[in-house]
This record gives C-alpha cells, structure tokens and sequence, in this order.
C-alpha cells in the first residue's frame, strides 16, 4: 500500500517519515515538502496528479493553519479543483487536507511524555487541547528552560529527536486535528 503526502517544510517531511514508517510499517509513504505553504497549496493539483498517476491508496496534504480564522477559509485557499475533491463524501475521497491547529508544533506538543523524554528540564504539562496554546512560544519557553536563556529552538532537529518517542495515541486525546487526520490516515490504509 502507498500513501502520498504533501507538507510545508523541512521539520515536518523529517517528522512525518519517522512517525508514519514507525507507526504504519509495511506502507510506502512517499513525503513530498513543497517548502513553503504558499507552494504547497499551488502545487496541490500537480501532487493530486502525481500520487493519483503512481496508484497511491491515498493523497494527503497537511498543513498548519495558524493563519486562518477556519478550517473552511484554509480550504479557500485551494483551486477549485482541489476544494471540489476534498468535500466528496469521504468514503469516495481520495484528498485530504489535514490542518494542524496552530501549527504543527501544537500536535508536537499534543504528547507530553515526548516533549519531557528530549526536554526533561522543563516539566512540561500538555493542556486538554494543544489548539488553546500559541505552541511556538510554549516551544521556546521549554527549550530555554532545557538549554538556557540564549538557546534557540532548531525546529528541524527537535522535529528529528521527537519523532522516535512520539506516541499518536497519546497525542489524539490532546489535539483534535491531529485525531482528525490519524483517523483518515488509518481510515485510508483500511479501505
């Protein structure tokens, strides 16, 4: 089985090749970073094509969505192709947009025993639900609390160190978009 996925940046295609081989072993993902999400949401129609024209089970495209007010106003972004595609009933679907509420670093953060595993120093509490967090500043305040005041999070690295110790189960019950999109991950290797 092959899966097709379009991401952001760096730190997420890094992130996303350790946690899917992991976690669904026997799957091909084929992870593409369009190194920015302006470029990702362009090149959706050409990844659509690509992944429909290599007979993936699957296409998906994750992206944050700190910028948008909605999941509805991210989607609008999208040409209307995409956007067509991506509101079939979704046992017809073969898109997913998958957007990680306030950004990516709040599903890294969505597992607190991972984060204290790498930031052991930092004592880290995971809230109910990581969309509450602005997760870039609870990331910096963390790794300073780790590394000291001058120290900077590098989020491609931390992305590489999280990923081996990140648990989805545990993840799912403090983010809801990232149960959201283990859910049509798991949903598509099934059909």
């Amino acid at each position: 089985m092959r899966i097709g996925v379009g991401v952001e940046g760096a730190s997420d295609r890094v992130f996303w090749d350790k946690v899917l081989r992991k976690h669904f072993s026997g799957v091909h993902f084929d992870i593409r970073n369009m190194k920015s999400r302006e470029k990702l949401i362009r090149q959706t129609p050409r990844l659509l094509e690509a992944f429909r024209s290599l007979r993936y089970t699957a296409g998906f495209v994750l992206m944050d969505r700190e910028r948008d007010p909605c999941t509805a106003a991210a989607i609008e972004q999208f040409d209307s192709v995409i956007r067509e595609a991506v509101q079939r009933p979704l046992n017809e679907r073969y898109l997913f947009i998958c957007l990680a509420v306030r950004g990516l670093e709040a599903w890294f953060l969505a597992d607190a025993s991972a984060v204290n595993t790498l930031l052991p120093r930092a004592g880290y509490l995971a809230p109910p639900e990581t969309a509450d967090l602005n997760p870039k500043q609870v990331l910096s305040e963390l790794w300073k609390k780790q590394f000291g005041q001058y120290s900077a999070p590098n989020k491609i690295r931390f992305a590489q160190m999280l990923a081996p110790k990140f648990d989805p189960v545990s993840a799912r019950r403090r983010s809801a978009s990232f149960d959201y999109f283990w859910t049509r991950v798991t949903t598509a290797l099934q059909s």
